[in-house]
């Protein structure tokens, strides 16, 4: 580090005194910039200076060199980078370091010119691209750029989606809405779609009907057909989607999936999907695992079917289902459901999304619904807004603890104002049968950080394709090998 980088530090610290003090993205990309150069350049001290008195009485020079120099050891270099605050006071920067490219984040608050708070955070044991490497029977990865494939690690083998076939909701409700035959601004009965909810299950309702509540868009008990599906995407309502199933119909659902040429297994109503995995016949448990491990797919179907018309029509039988809901929280439980849920491979999800991305196949009509609904979470962050044209993001998760049988999934489209240096890109990703204590739970700290990376920083994005090509292209070598056998 050199002192002309101390004494540029000091010069942004010195503009901010001369003024009232109000941080700016532009300020803090100067600062990280310093921060960057002085972590790459093991001048640690320069970073401590920045820390106010409280934390310097707390914490000693050498110390904080001590943890960064072990941080570092970990991680090497800063490669990649990129700014996602949505608050300036706070500012956050995603981290793509040079060891097995590793992910992370710096973070500080501000008490006045100083850092009151000052975050270093790495991913490395394992770093995300690590465990694809190392598990490609169970993980997979298709990308996307600028009408070309620059990645297909394992992408045409079908995986558990989870959550993230629930765009092919979104894409159904705004294709009803921008056809008149659904009128996305409709009140309805907030009772009307809690006939779904299983409580004790489906957290992420509960969440929807605290947060939407409080930002008023639940009034005398009646909500918006958009903010349901806002909730569908947003926060995941399972609730939420077996409404909005029910509503758009699963026959023009799947009607469109095929339209689109998207090779997907079955769909199905999801609340009532989990009540098919309850121990109806009061079996013992190694019987119980044993009856549920064996159900024949299309039994499967058939009975959530039938259970959903059960909660469709209300009343006594509906609520004592619902009522029992909880009993499917077992790992054991949800890692069988998960092998019977809706399917498809990366390479299909991308297919169908870099169409969504270039505005083929619907009307302008359909794209003024679709893009703010699919890119609803995104689009609240202003950072985000004045980066993205269009986005659109599902993740979809199933785990619990004892679960071997986890799964983390995720599915992205883009187009970005400033290439860098694609301007469009669209990705899937999809992992499963992970264990929950050894494999999801690291994999699931990193997980924002790393596809945040992948989308944000397409230098990133290369990098990863090309650590990736080269374990796939030995994969089809060695699948050759054996065709040949």
């Amino acid at each position: 580090m050199t002192k002309g980088s101390a004494i540029f530090l000091s010069f942004i610290l010195l503009v901010f005194v001369r003024c009232e003090f109000v941080p700016t993205d532009e300020a803090n990309l100067a600062v990280f910039d310093v921060i960057k150069q002085a972590y790459n350049g093991d001048n640690f001290a320069l970073i401590y200076q920045q820390l106010d008195d409280e934390i310097q009485k707390a914490l000693t020079l050498k110390q904080f060199e001590e943890i960064l120099v072990a941080k570092k050891g970990k991680t090497g270099r800063i490669e990649y980078w990129s700014y996602s605050s949505p608050v300036p006071q706070h500012p956050i920067f995603i981290l793509g370091f040079q060891k097995n490219l590793a992910v992370g984040s710096i973070e500080w608050e501000y008490q006045e010119t100083k850092f009151k708070v000052f975050l270093l955070n790495e991913f490395v044991q394992p770093t995300f691209v690590e465990f694809l490497k190392q598990n490609p029977s169970r993980t997979s990865l298709s990308i996307k750029t600028d009408d070309v494939e620059i990645l297909n690690y394992q992408g045409n083998r079908q995986q558990d989606l989870m959550s993230v076939f629930k765009i092919t909701v979104a894409i159904e409700f705004s294709r009803q809405s921008a056809s008149g035959i659904i009128d996305p601004e409709k009140w309805v009965s907030l009772d009307d779609v809690n006939k779904y909810y299983l409580k004790d299950v489906d957290t992420s309702h509960a969440q929807f009907l605290d947060l939407w509540d409080k930002m008023g868009k639940i009034q005398d008990g009646k909500i918006q057909l958009i903010e349901i599906a806002n909730g569908m995407i947003a926060l995941s309502s399972n609730c939420n989607t077996e409404y909005l199933q029910a509503l758009l119909t699963m026959e023009s659902i799947q009607q469109t999936i095929s339209s689109l040429q998207l090779e997907q297994t079955p769909s199905f109503y999801l609340s009532s999907f989990f009540l098919v995995f309850l121990n109806y016949d009061n079996k013992e448990r190694e019987d119980y695992i044993k009856q549920i491990s064996s159900f024949p797919p299309e039994y499967v179907l058939e009975e959530t079917n039938k259970i959903h018309q059960i909660l469709e029509q209300g009343g006594q039988q509906a609520q004592d289902l619902l009522d029992r809901g909880k009993e499917v929280l077992d790992g054991e439980i949800l890692g069988i459901q998960a092998q019977y849920f809706t399917k498809a491979s990366t390479s299909a999800y991308v297919n169908l999304l870099d169409k969504l991305n270039k505005q083929e196949t619907f009307n302008t009509k359909f794209y003024d619904i679709f893009y703010p609904l699919i890119g609803y979470v995104s689009m609240k962050n202003p950072f985000l807004v004045k980066t993205y044209k269009h986005v659109g993001v599902k993740g979809g998760s199933s785990a619990y603890p004892k679960d071997t049988k986890c799964v983390l999934s995720i599915a992205q489209f883009q187009e970005v104002y400033n290439p860098f240096p694609y301007s469009k890109t669209t990705y899937a990703l999809f992992t499963q049968d992970l264990d929950y204590d050894t494999e999801y739970t690291p994999l699931i700290k990193q997980f924002n950080f790393f596809t945040g990376l992948l989308s944000l920083n397409g230098y990133y994005l290369q990098a990863v394709s090309k650590a990736l090509t080269s374990i796939s292209q030995d994969q089809n070598i060695f699948d050759q090998q054996l065709l040949y056998q």
